[in-house]
């Protein structure tokens, strides 16, 4: 659910990279989610793998895992302008990494988010913890997902989000996202 390739300048994995890591570490697909970017998109011809390009945001309360129709995204959004102007083009929108030390999502503002990103890759245990505890607590009805966050090959599935149904395009991981039946996994 969030893996970066060189086109963010914190990652090193080249978009050639994926499909044969995606086969090793025994899964179906990513969604790769540059820093404000999809320009990996032009890149990706590969069949039998569901590679999905949505990005992460920046906005003033942290960052933002967002599919959909991202390619024209307005800049500078607060995370309220956000959330709306991506529902109302029939997208998602997941707070990225909240409670991490460095760029975490506000806590402040994830009760207006539906879906969100529990278990991170690269947080510290504890940092993975205490989105957990927050879900708990105050995460009524909220979906969860995890990703890896990779920046590097080794770092591609290390937490997964596991869906029962298959995932073939934007569209459908919109659809399972907002309806379906899922889980995470950490794999590592």
């Amino acid at each position: 659910m969030h893996i970066h390739t060189r086109f963010s300048p914190c990652s090193k994995i080249r978009v050639r990279q994926i499909p044969r890591k995606i086969q090793e570490a025994c899964i179906d697909g990513v969604c790769i989610t540059d820093h404000n970017t999809t320009a990996s998109r032009s890149l990706l011809h590969v069949s039998g793998l569901s590679i999905i390009v949505g990005l992460e945001y920046a906005a003033a309360q942290g960052d933002f895992l967002i599919f959909g129709p991202v390619e024209y995204i307005p800049e500078g959004m607060d995370a309220k302008t956000l959330v709306k102007w991506v529902k109302k083009e029939g997208g998602v929108a997941i707070p990225a990494h909240p409670f991490r030390r460095s760029r975490p999502a506000d806590p402040r503002i994830l009760p207006f988010f539906d879906i969100i990103e529990v278990l991170n890759g690269r947080n510290q245990t504890y940092e993975n913890d205490l989105c957990m505890q927050w879900i708990e607590t105050n995460g009524n009805n909220k979906k969860c997902i995890g990703g890896s966050d990779a920046h590097t090959l080794d770092e591609i599935g290390r937490i997964v989000t596991v869906f029962d149904k298959d995932i073939y395009t934007s569209d459908d991981l919109i659809r399972e996202l907002r309806e379906g039946d899922y889980t995470v996994q950490q794999r590592y």
